[in-house]
């Protein structure tokens, strides 16, 4: 009996999918016109921002494209998305800011083939209570060597990143609105590009403080892919999430007291831990570019170093970690204890 219940605790994952007011990859549909699926429509009566409307365009079709990022989502179906398309959206759990909180995240998983090197157009909009009241714009724009994500309150000079991220790779995007109570310019915007799971990043991406936001009070409910103009990048995008708290966002392999053999999986062989870490890398790994970098609970970086089965630690102090496991490809995160 003890040893059944070492296995059946073994593993505990907190899946905080109960906190998110919008969680889909899009698996449950067919690889046929995203509008009419699911919740999703180009209807702008409802939460669409229009049909196609050019002569031999198409609307927004699934495509069998399968994407994910550790901890965060694995999707088998991605929105296929080119320009001169129709602006598809749907609803999700209505945020009333401030009065259901401050702070608002929306994420995204996004493999990009080709951004315009035209002056970009707002690829997805997210909207306060109608298909018309924008208040978060997000924008590719053509880098050399891929592109640059950013973008702008509901109104206000587009904004982009220092980094960029290579085409034809999946990234996580991850956008931050927090509300401010002071006036309706002070709303502050933040992207994090391919954050790790194990903590909010202390520094994002991208910051975005000018501009007018949409309101002094926002009910955020609906998003657009918005795809009707020809500025517009093609991309496969999916698993789409929105949360109050980043943390929402992922779920997380918190503890391991047991080993469990699984293929994808990176096995924490003891926890709590004296003086050494103890790692197996699933056979997906590469040991050699597999970084391993320890956090606090703050988010802080305390220490990284290349990947070894067996990890000297004695220096950290006693207390609860986060320890974060990629090869740039992958990415695995885990709650340790240092005794």
């Amino acid at each position: 009996m003890k040893k059944i219940l070492l296995l059946i605790g073994c593993v505990f994952i907190q899946n905080v999918s109960a906190q998110l007011l919008l969680n889909d990859d899009l698996s449950a549909l067919s690889a046929t016109q995203l509008s009419g699926q699911g919740s999703w429509t180009n209807n702008s009566s409802t939460y669409g921002g229009g049909a196609c409307a050019g002569f031999g365009c198409t609307n927004t079709q699934v495509a069998a494209f399968t994407q994910s990022y550790s901890n965060y989502s694995s999707a088998v179906n991605s929105a296929k998305t080119v320009p001169n398309q129709d602006s598809v959206g749907r609803n999700f759990t209505p945020m009333a800011m401030p009065a259901d909180g401050n702070t608002f995240y929306f994420s995204f998983l996004v493999n990009a083939s080709t951004v315009p090197s035209t002056t970009p157009g707002d690829f997805i909009r997210i909207l306060s209570n109608g298909p018309f009241n924008t208040a978060i714009r997000i924008l590719f724009q053509n880098a050399t060597g891929g592109f640059k994500v950013g973008g702008s309150k509901n109104s206000g000079t587009n904004t982009f990143s220092a980094t960029v991220l290579p085409l034809n790779t999946t990234h996580l995007i991850v956008v931050k609105y927090t509300h401010n109570t002071g006036s309706t310019t002070d709303d502050v915007m933040s992207i994090y590009l391919n954050p790790s799971s194990a903590a909010e990043p202390s520094t994002a991406d991208v910051t975005i403080s000018s501009g007018n936001d949409y309101a002094s009070t926002l009910n955020l409910d609906r998003f657009f892919i918005r795809t009707n103009t020809t500025s517009i990048p093609t991309t496969n995008i999916t698993s789409f999430k929105a949360a109050k708290a980043y943390s929402a966002l992922f779920t997380t392999v918190l503890g391991i007291s047991e080993p469990v053999k699984r293929k994808n999986e990176v096995i924490i062989l003891e926890n709590p831990v004296n003086n050494t870490l103890k790692i197996r890398l699933s056979e997906s790994y590469s040991t050699e570019k597999t970084i391993i970098t320890i956090f606090d609970t703050a988010g802080r970086k305390i220490l990284t170093k290349n990947y070894t089965e067996n990890m000297n630690v004695s220096d950290l102090q006693k207390g609860n970690y986060i320890v974060e496991v990629s090869d740039g490809e992958r990415r695995f995160s885990s709650k340790i204890i240092k005794k």
